[in-house]
């Protein structure tokens, strides 16, 4: 049922975001039912009902959905390796598919702070350590490069970290 939830999203990685929140909000509901072995509480819970094996599964989805995310973010950087394109071309197109998947995701809400700072995180690590690499090995100061260079590693780090906040 989750997954047909993501297929309906039309962006990749709107689809990632849809199945790691529901999925992660299962699993969450799942190990918070599960019995402790308490003796208070003996009553079986509903992920006692489903099983660890449900769990695991679903956690495995998650990751699976992490994944994907990544990669989908690793996709905004492809401009980088082209041979063809000049740095400030690069820059360019990496300034316009990174403002794209930020925008797209600013329109979808996590509730759970918990996946929302992994989704942060995940976008993070994805982007910033290249996209610093690349400034490092492109430190063209033509103005057709400053006109481009439209963000710091720091703005993109504040960028990702705010576009899933209610």
């Amino acid at each position: 049922m989750i997954d047909q939830g993501g297929k309906q999203m039309k962006r990749p990685a709107l689809q990632f975001v849809f199945l790691i929140n529901n999925h992660s909000y299962v699993a969450r509901t799942l190990r918070d039912t599960m019995y402790s072995g308490d003796e208070d509480s003996q009553s079986l819970g509903l992920g006692d009902l489903v099983g660890r094996s449900a769990l695991m599964q679903i956690e495995s989805q998650i990751d699976r959905s992490r994944k994907g995310y990544i990669a989908t973010w690793k996709a905004v950087m492809s401009s980088f390796p082209a041979a063809s394109l000049s740095p400030s071309e690069k820059l360019a197109m990496f300034n316009q598919g990174f403002d794209d998947m930020v925008r797209s995701q600013k329109a979808y809400d996590v509730f759970d702070n918990d996946v929302r700072a992994m989704l942060v995180s995940d976008a993070a690590d994805a982007v910033i350590p290249d996209y610093e690499s690349f400034l490092r090995q492109n430190p063209d100061k033509s103005p057709e490069f400053a006109r481009a260079m439209k963000y710091t590693p720091r703005d993109i780090h504040r960028k990702i970290g705010s576009m899933l906040d209610d």
